[in-house]
C-alpha cells in the first residue's frame, strides 16, 4: 500500500527510471523519518517528558512497524534491480549476520549501565522501569534503536535474497506459496501487537505460526538452482551457507536471550522484543525459514557433487547441438560452416582459439591446409604448430591428441605465452572417413577438464556431419548438373543417328539402338549413294559412356564424308581406320560391319572389321552367319589392317534377311547368367524369316526382352533389319523420301 501511493506519487517508473529511483530515495527518507520519531519517543521518556497511555503506546508501535515495513520495501526495490546468483544470496546475508552479531556484542559489552546488578528484578526488565516507564540510561536507548535496526535489516534481506532462490524457474503456484509464507508470518506477528515484553506468547500466538512455518517447509524444498551450478561453485555454496547457518544460530540465540552467557550479556538484554514485539517475533520467524532452506540447501548441495560433472557433460552436449542447428543451415556455404565450426568451441568456452584443417583435394597427397581460424591468425598456426605432423597421427590412430603441455611436444614450436599452453585435436569422422580436424586450443598448461574434451568430441562429430551433408550437397548439385548436360548429350546423339530411315524399292529397314548408359557408343546410319546405292553401316566402340559417345560422334562424322568417296567397303575401312586411328586411345578400337546394297545389280557388298558377324537367312530357311575377316579400326594403323579385310559379294534373293547388330545383343544375360548367344538369335530369325523388317526387328526384340527379363541392358544395344523383296526389271527407282515411321524405337 505505501509502495502503491509512492509509485504514483512519482508517475511511476518513467523518465528514463528517474521516477524509480526518486521513489527508492523516498521510501528510504519516510524510514528515516519514522525511525528518528521512535528514537525521539524514548529520549522523550527518558527526560519525562512523552505522554502516557495506551493511545500513545499503540501510536508509537504502529509507528514502529510502519518505519520497518518502509524499510523492507526500500530494501526489496534496491534489491530486485540487482541480478541475484546464489552466491550473492548467500553472501549479503553473511555480512549483514557478521555485522549484526558484531553490534549486538559490542554495544551490549561496552555500554552496559554501571548499576545493572540493582535493576536485575521482576520489577525492571530491560533496563525499563514499569512503574513509571522511563528508560533507566542513554545507553539503552541507542542500543536498543541500533540493534533492533540491523537484526530487522538482517532479516529483510534473508527472505529477500532467499526469494530469488525460491522462486527460480517460478511457476504460479510457487510465487502464491511464498507470499502466503510472508502474509502468514506478518499475521502471526501482528498478534503481538502491544504484548508486554516480559510476556511469553500464548497458545493463539503460537498457533498461528503453524501455517507460517507449513509454508516455510514447503518454500526449503525449492532448490532448482542448485542443478545449474558447477562443482566449484556447488563446494563455495556449501561452505557459504555452513557459515550462514552457524550465523544464523547465534542470532537465533539472541533472540531468544539463552545465549547471553555466551556474549557475557546479562539475561535481560533482549532489546527488539522491548523496541517492538511484532518486529521481534517476525524477526524470528524469519531466521528459522533461514534455518529450514539453509539445512534442505545445504543437504541438497551434498547430494548433487556427485551428477555435477554429468550435468556439465550434458550442458556441453546441449551447447554443440545447439551450435548444429546453426552449422545445418550453412551447408550452402561452405566457408561460412568452417568459420562457425571454428567459433563455436570459442564461444561456449571449451577453448581460448580453434582453427579447421581439412585434405587438399586439389593436391595428390591430399595435404592438409587450414581453411578457419578463430582468436587466431591462419599464418601464426603454421608457424607455431605443424599440422601435417599432427594429421598424419589423427588419421592413423583416428582418436582425439590430448597436450596437457603443448610447448613441451615437439610438433609444436610455440614458445610460452604465445597462446598454447594446451592442444586439442580432434578427428571430424563420417562414415569411417576423415575429413578433417579441430584444433582447440587453451592458453594455460592442463588446461582441458573431461567435459571440455567431452563437449568438444560431441561437437566435432556433429560438425563431421554438417561438412559431410556439406559435401553431399555440393556432389549432388554436380550430379544433377551432370546430368542435365548428360540429358543435352543424349539427344544430340539420338539426332547424330538417322531420325528417318530411307525407303528404297525392293528393301524394307527397321533399326533401333538403346545405350546403356545416358549415352552410348554404338552407331548405325545409312546414305544414298548415286545409281540407287544404298550405303549402310553399324559400329560399335570399345566401352561405353561420354568417351564412347565421343567417338561415337567422330564415327559419324568420317561415315558421312567418306560413305559417297569410297568405291567398296574395303575401301571405306581403309581409309576411315587410317582417319580414326590417330584420335583413338590406345585402348579403344571401333569395330565395324560396312556395307553397300545394289538393287539395280541385285547384290550387297559387306566388309566387317572386327565386327560382330551379320547373321543372313534366305526363303530356303538356313540362317547364317557372315563370319568375313578383318581388324577393328584403331587396333592397327599400317597395312596389317588393310591385308586383313576382305569383302564379301553376295547376290541377292528375294526374301533374303540380313540381320546387323552389336555385341549388347548377343551377350545380354538372363537371371541366371546365360547369354542370350549366336544360336537364339539365329533361330529367332529362322521362324521369323517371312515378316517384314519392322515386324521381324519387333520379334527378335521382343525374344531379347523376355530373355533378359526387361529391357535394360548391361551394354548398349544395337539392331538393324534389311530386307530384301526383289524389284521388276526396268521399275527399278532409288526413291528419295524417307518414311518415319520405319524406325523402331526401343
Amino acid at each position: 500500500m505505501i509502495y502503491g501511493f509512492l509509485s504514483s506519487a512519482v508517475g511511476g517508473p518513467s523518465m528514463f527510471g528517474i521516477g524509480q529511483r526518486l521513489r527508492t530515495w523516498l521510501l528510504a527518507l519516510t524510514a528515516f523519518v519514522a525511525c528518528v520519531i521512535a528514537a525521539g519517543y524514548h529520549v522523550m521518556s527518558m527526560a519525562g517528558s512523552a505522554p502516557e497511555g495506551m493511545v500513545t503506546e499503540v501510536v508509537y508501535h504502529a509507528l514502529v512497524l510502519f518505519a520497518y515495513s518502509v524499510i523492507y520495501l526500500f530494501l526489496s526495490d534496491r534489491l530486485r534491480r540487482r541480478a541475484s546468483t546464489s552466491l550473492r544470496a548467500f553472501w549479503l546475508p553473511i555480512l549483514v549476520g557478521i555485522a549484526l552479531i558484531t553490534v549486538h556484542y559490542g554495544l551490549t559489552s561496552i555500554s552496559r549501565p554501571p548499576d545493572l546488578p540493582t535493576i536485575a528484578s521482576s520489577s525492571v526488565t530491560f533496563g525499563f522501569e514499569y512503574g513509571t516507564g522511563r528508560p533507566l540510561v542513554p545507553a539503552t536507548v541507542f542500543n536498543m534503536n541500533a540493534i533492533s535496526l540491523v537484526a530487522a535489516t538482517f532479516a529483510f534481506i534473508l527472505l529477500l535474497r532467499f526469494r530469488d532462490l525460491v522462486l527460480v524457474k517460478r511457476t504460479r503456484a510457487s510465487q502464491r506459496n511464498w507470499y502466503l509464507m510472508l502474509g502468514f508470518m506478518a499475521f502471526a506477528s501482528m498478534l503481538t501487537f502491544l504484548t508486554p515484553a516480559d510476556a511469553s506468547l500464548n497458545i493463539w500466538q503460537r498457533l498461528a505460526m503453524v501455517p507460517a512455518i507449513g509454508f516455510m517447509v514447503v518454500n526449503s524444498l525449492r532448490l532448482s538452482w542448485i542443478v545449474f551450478l558447477s562443482m566449484s561453485e556447488k563446494l563455495l555454496s556449501i561452505c557459504m551457507s555452513l557459515l550462514l547457518l552457524v550465523i544464523l544460530g547465534g542470532v537465533g540465540i539472541m533472540e531468544t536471550g539463552g545465549g547471553s552467557a555466551a556474549f557475557d550479556v546479562p539475561l535481560p538484554y533482549v532489546f527488539i522484543k522491548h523496541y517492538s514485539y511484532p518486529l521481534s517475533v517476525f524477526v524470528s520467524l524469519s531466521v528459522v525459514f533461514g534455518i529450514l532452506y539453509c539445512t534442505t540447501a545445504l543437504l541438497s548441495l551434498i547430494f548433487h557433487l556427485p551428477t555435477t560433472s554429468d550435468y556439465q557433460q550434458r550442458v556441453g552436449e546441449l551447447a554443440a547441438m545447439h551450435s548444429l542447428t546453426n552449422l545445418v543451415g550453412q551447408v550452402f556455404d561452405s566457408d561460412r560452416l568452417f568459420s562457425m565450426i571454428v567459433a563455436s568451441p570459442v564461444e561456449t568456452g571449451a577453448g581460448s582459439a580453434a582453427w579447421l584443417s581439412i585434405p587438399d583435394r586439389s593436391s595428390p597427397t591430399l595435404a592438409p591446409h587450414v581453411v578457419a581460424g578463430h582468436s587466431i591468425d591462419i599464418e601464426s598456426v603454421h608457424r607455431l604448430v605443424d599440422i601435417p605432423a599432427l594429421y598424419e597421427e589423427i588419421a592413423e590412430t583416428r582418436e582425439p591428441i590430448l597436450m596437457e603441455q603443448a610447448v613441451a611436444d615437439h610438433r609444436v614450436t610455440a614458445r610460452p605465452g604465445e597462446g598454447i599452453g594446451s592442444l586439442l585435436v580432434v578427428p571430424l569422422l563420417s562414415r569411417d572417413e576423415l575429413l578433417g580436424a579441430l584444433f582447440v586450443t587453451k592458453e594455460v598448461s592442463h588446461g582441458f577438464e573431461r567435459d571440455d574434451t567431452e563437449a568438444i568430441s560431441v561437437f566435432a562429430a556433429q560438425a563431421a556431419l554438417a561438412i559431410d551433408n556439406s559435401r553431399l550437397f555440393e556432389e549432388r548439385i554436380e550430379r544433377e548438373r551432370l546430368s542435365r548436360e548428360l540429358a543435352i548429350a543424349r539427344e544430340v546423339q539420338r539426332k547424330l543417328l538417322p531420325q528417318s530411315l530411307p525407303v528404297v524399292h525392293g528393301l524394307s529397314i527397321a533399326a533401333s539402338s538403346v545405350p546403356a548408359l545416358e549415352v552410348g557408343g554404338d552407331y548405325f546410319d545409312f546414305s544414298e549413294l548415286d545409281d540407287g546405292r544404298l550405303a549402310f553401316i553399324i559400329a560399335d566402340v570399345s566401352g561405353k559412356g561420354t568417351s564412347a559417345a565421343f567417338y561415337m560422334a567422330e564415327m559419324q562424322g568420317i561415315f558421312r564424308s567418306l560413305s559417297r568417296l569410297a568405291s567398296s567397303p574395303s575401301a571405306f575401312l581403309t581409309t576411315a581406320n587410317a582417319a580414326v586411328g590417330p584420335i583413338l586411345e590406345r585402348s579403344v578400337f571401333i569395330s565395324v560391319i560396312y556395307g553397300i546394297v545394289d538393287p539395280a545389280r541385285e547384290t550387297v557388298s559387306i566388309a566387317r572389321a572386327g565386327h560382330c558377324p551379320a547373321a543372313t537367312a534366305g526363303v530356303d530357311g538356313h540362317p547364317r552367319l557372315l563370319r568375313s575377316g578383318g581388324l577393328g579400326l584403331g587396333l592397327d594403323r599400317g597395312e596389317v589392317f588393310r591385308e586383313s579385310l576382305h569383302e564379301d559379294v553376295i547376290n541377292l534373293k528375294p526374301g533374303d534377311v540380313f540381320v546387323l547388330y552389336t555385341d549388347g545383343v548377343i551377350e545380354s544375360r538372363n537371371a541366371d547368367g546365360k547369354e542370350y548367344g549366336y544360336d537364339r538369335l539365329l533361330d529367332v530369325l529362322r521362324d521369323n524369316r517371312h515378316e517384314e523388317a519392322h515386324d521381324l526387328h519387333r520379334a527378335m526384340t521382343d525374344d531379347l526382352n523376355a530373355f533378359v527379363g526387361g529391357s535394360e541392358y548391361d551394354d548398349d544395344m544395337t539392331l538393324v533389319i534389311i530386307k530384301w523383296h526383289g524389284i521388276e526389271v526396268g521399275n527399278f527407282s532409288a526413291a528419295s523420301k524417307s518414311d518415319p515411321a520405319r524406325i523402331q524405337e526401343a
